[in-house]
């Protein structure tokens, strides 16, 4: 006996595939009805035996398009109806929007071979897409996607891609993106002279590249500026473009054959690397020189896929042409400000050098994510972004509220939660920057109207100058909960992995406002009975200037070195003005805008001074950046103190500071960097233990900026033994990137939603 039925499923089944997936399942199994994209998901309504539908929602579920994601499957009853067919419908939106929007999907092989076809309608066309790869989030403006919906409205489809458009066995079969040369965006050139340049662009930018030239180059998320990658007298003037004299530039190539002589690749890396995510990923460098324009002083180098067909044309033109090297491509933008994604911004503000532009237009920018793999080959990343954006990380929880996350000021991206999963917006960057901020309120308007959310509560952190938070006491949303920094760092490991209490948790970086309105970063908790306590942390050191030490990390050497002045003076008496030193050693004594601090992050930096020479900080972290690649040298390490004060464990870094200046006199220097490391190590595992036995905890997470250290990431797992479970971030940064994950997991776990629903009633 027949019986009609409504299936809705939620989660990334738009933009992915889904319907023409659902069509042929349903033309198989000989089960009629229809299916349609709307607000609310994929709605199927089909009239069949109850045998056919319980297969037919078993194979929806098994056979899934590979880069869909269902997180919810609801089917009811309806009333009998006769279908003569099975259709895709058009359409229908509601203001109730639940479904999820798809990342953008790098070029599929399929693609890549179509463009590569002289034979191919599509053969060098560099907008070629299909329902497996192409623009998703850079260009949807409305939920649901369609067309209509997207930067591709303005595009009507000529008959040969209508007709792919329509047929159910072709693979752009509802592929919103479709488009050829006929009937689809166009590429252009405007020289460094302003001379525009339709055809021959391709040769144009080609040659320019060839003859070391700086070009910009527009892709999916925003404009890319970029250069011949061993070219030193480009990548020199790329520099002074972007004011980044020692920070590193991300490559990218078309195949990892032209980088297996310089970088170190195993399987694992060359899959991450051509998986539709496509992220940049950090490898390390062989013996050679080659890389040190783009990298220089650090162990490694990001590299990416060419992940558009735009991509792959030009580098095709480039092989043909004889030119192996990699191109530098980094965010088109001058430094820490927002990536370009407006024609005319980039023509206005890179006037006088080669721009290729296209009329894609981009809705939605957004930078390249950067990750390395560890040890076991697990993802850690750096900057969560293209490819992962913005999908949702699912949570154990079923409070149905909407709840907003401000992030944290820098490397700031803020997210949401809706019942159950926690959406997080692009990476907006550091707040400090007016750009960013503007950035940042006009993501939260898009974000807010493309979900069609309104928040009940928001979540910022404690610190009371955060531009994030001021900025969102501005959105009137009526409740609003504070956190502290590092706890949040806690919260999101815990969040990723689905803990809800019984946690020892380790947070590591360079800066966050306490508790005790000191500046944590050495930070051991508690998380036991929804209580939270800070059971342990590194001795507290002034830190003279303030924010200022993370530029002139000098200050943070004299500062861990406080107790130690003679040899403060001596070892900086030919990089630092004796006069200096004077003043800030008189603040740190008069206790003059010298902020009390336990950051890890800073006493890396201090270290770093001593190992590298360096007095100033040629990006964030780059003196520790520098100590990792010769953190393997020894396993030998310092000696350290730890206090017990009324309950709470004090490190002492005296016993190590003086063990350092020890090597140091003693010209070994080298292997300062290595003992230091060890030392952590040990420090972590002596504490964690004593921990996991006074309180029976043996989950232990790790978080914060200090964990994007390989040698920390990779040796943590090694130093436990089998009682322990080691947790840390993977589908967020440890850095300041996963803070709002963090936020929003403190609120619904601590009950912090729940008192205040109360307080309201």
């Amino acid at each position: 006996m027949d019986k009609t039925k409504r299936i809705v499923i939620n989660g990334v089944v738009q933009g992915v595939g889904f319907r023409p997936f659902v069509y042929k399942i349903a033309r198989q199994l000989g089960v009629y009805g229809f299916v349609l994209n709307s607000s609310k998901g994929v709605i199927i309504e089909i009239t069949s035996s109850d045998e056919k539908i319980e297969k037919f929602i078993k194979e929806l579920k098994e056979k899934k398009p590979p880069h869909s994601e269902i997180s919810k499957i609801d089917v009811m009853d309806l009333k009998l109806k006769k279908f003569k067919e099975f259709k895709i419908l058009k359409s229908s939106n509601d203001s109730n929007i639940v479904t999820s929007i798809p990342s953008d999907l790098a070029v599929c092989d399929d693609c890549i071979k179509d463009i590569l076809d002289e034979n191919n309608r599509r053969f060098l066309y560099p907008f070629t897409n299909c329902t497996n790869c192409g623009p998703r989030f850079s260009i949807i403006e409305k939920i649901p996607y369609d067309r209509k919906y997207t930067t591709m409205k303005k595009f009507r489809m000529c008959a040969d891609c209508k007709a792919e458009y329509e047929e159910p066995s072709d693979r752009r079969f509802h592929a919103q993106p479709n488009a050829c040369s006929l009937c689809g965006p166009r590429v252009w050139v405007v020289s460094s002279q302003l001379k525009i340049i339709k055809k021959g662009w391709i040769d144009y930018i080609v040659k320019r590249i060839k003859g070391g030239n700086i070009v910009l180059i527009k892709g999916l998320g925003g404009f890319h500026i970029s250069c011949d990658a061993f070219n030193q007298k480009a990548v020199s003037e790329l520099r002074v473009i972007k004011k980044r004299d020692f920070k590193p530039f991300a490559v990218m190539v078309d195949d990892i054959k032209y980088l297996s002589d310089y970088l170190y690749i195993n399987e694992e890396e060359k899959k991450l690397l051509h998986s539709p995510k496509a992220p940049i990923v950090m490898l390390r460098k062989k013996e050679n020189k080659l890389f040190e324009f783009v990298a220089p002083l650090i162990d490694s180098v990001g590299v990416m896929m060419a992940y558009t067909p735009l991509h792959r044309i030009i580098f095709k033109d480039l092989r043909d042409a004889g030119f192996k090297s990699p191109l530098v491509m980094t965010s088109g933008n001058f430094k820490d400000e927002p990536i370009i994604k407006e024609n005319d911004e980039a023509m206005e503000k890179f006037s006088g050098f080669d721009i290729l532009l296209h009329n894609r237009d981009i809705k939605n920018r957004i930078d390249d994510s950067v990750v390395f793999l560890d040890g076991k080959s697990n993802i850690r990343l750096i900057r969560r972004a293209r490819g992962y954006v913005p999908d949702s990380i699912k949570i154990n929880s079923d409070i149905d509220l909407n709840i907003f996350a401000s992030g944290a000021d820098i490397k700031n991206v803020f997210g949401f939660y809706r019942k159950g999963e926690v959406i997080l917006s692009q990476y907006i960057g550091d707040l400090e920057i007016k750009e960013n901020r503007d950035f940042f309120v006009n993501s939260y308007k898009n974000i807010k109207k493309l979900f069609g959310l309104n928040f009940d509560f928001a979540v910022i952190d404690m610190h009371p100058s955060y531009y994030s938070s001021e900025m969102t006491k501005k959105f009137k949303i009526k409740n609003i909960i504070q956190v502290q920094h590092h706890i949040s760092h806690i919260y999101s490991v815990m969040a990723e992995n689905n803990l809800k209490d019984n946690v020892i948790g380790v947070s590591f970086d360079g800066t966050g406002y306490g508790l005790d309105g000191n500046i944590w970063g050495g930070e051991f908790f508690l998380m036991k009975n929804k209580e939270i306590k800070r059971v342990a942390h590194f001795d507290y050191i002034p830190l003279c200037g303030g924010d200022i030490v993370t530029k002139e990390i000098w200050r943070s050497f004299a500062s861990l070195f406080y107790r130690r002045r003679d040899f403060v003076y001596d070892f900086l008496k030919s990089k630092v003005d004796k006069k200096t030193i004077d003043i800030v050693f008189k603040m740190m004594d008069k206790k003059i805008n010298s902020p009390l601090s336990s950051a890890v992050g800073r006493i890396f930096d201090a270290v770093s001074v001593i190992v590298t020479g360096d007095v100033m900080s040629e990006f964030e972290a780059s003196g520790p950046m520098k100590m990792e690649n010769m953190a393997y040298k020894t396993k030998d390490s310092y000696k350290f103190d730890i206090l017990n004060d009324s309950g709470t464990y004090i490190i002492k870094s005296d016993s190590i500071i003086d063990d350092i200046i020890i090597d140091y006199k003693n010209g070994k220097k080298n292997f300062i960097s290595a003992k230091f490391h060890n030392s952590l190590l040990n420090i972590i595992k002596y504490l964690c233990v004593i921990l996991s036995e006074e309180y029976s905890i043996y989950n232990i997470c790790f978080s914060g900026g200090v964990f994007q250290n390989r040698f920390l990431v990779n040796s943590i797992n090694n130093v436990f033994d089998k009682r322990y479970r080691i947790f840390l971030n993977s589908k967020v940064p440890s850095n300041d990137g996963g803070i709002a994950l963090g936020q929003i997991y403190y609120a619904i776990r601590t009950d912090k939603i729940i008192f205040h629903n109360r307080k309201e009633k």
